[in-house]
């Protein structure tokens, strides 16, 4: 193929993480200097149908947006969820440290962008007003799925993991 007759919609790895961080509503109000500055630090993976993403009782270190693909949400065993592009899980764990509730597994090949806390924490701290943002915008989103799960009435046998 000529060099003239490739597609001109490449868009480079730090491009695609930055657009992938402004979507996420938890970094809604940070300011594009620090948002390219974390889409600098975050990692790009691929797995493969199958595969754990994070598993259910390991140290939730991480946020995953998934870039392409789906993810299924799983805990003792049953899928209670989903995770498809442009969706993020684990955000609570740029904040604090707990163990994962699930275990997420790629249902298909899946391209997930990895955002760790040891590298955007400290980023975060050095801005407490960016700090204070994202804490307003994961809490917000506790309460709001804490509230539909009330609204629906779930079964006392069903499991839900909080999907940030």
């Amino acid at each position: 193929m000529i060099s003239s007759e490739q597609p001109e919609n490449h868009e480079c790895e730090l491009d695609c993480n930055l657009r992938m961080l402004r979507e996420l509503p938890f970094f809604a109000e940070l300011s594009p200097e620090l948002l390219r500055v974390m889409a600098y630090l975050c990692e790009r993976e691929t797995f493969v149908p199958g595969q754990a993403i994070l598993e259910a009782g390991q140290p939730a270190e991480t946020a995953v947006a998934v870039i392409s693909g789906a993810a299924g949400i799983e805990r003792e065993g049953r899928r209670v969820g989903g995770v498809n592009e442009g969706m993020c899980v684990g955000g609570l764990a740029l904040l604090g440290r707990y163990r994962w509730l699930y275990t997420l597994r790629a249902e298909t090949a899946a391209e997930c962008l990895i955002m760790h806390r040891r590298k955007l924490l400290p980023q975060l701290q050095a801005q407490p007003e960016a700090l204070a943002a994202v804490a307003r915008e994961l809490i917000d989103s506790v309460v709001f799925w804490d509230l539909q799960r009330l609204e629906r009435g779930a079964d006392e046998d069903v499991h839900g993991p909080g999907v940030l």
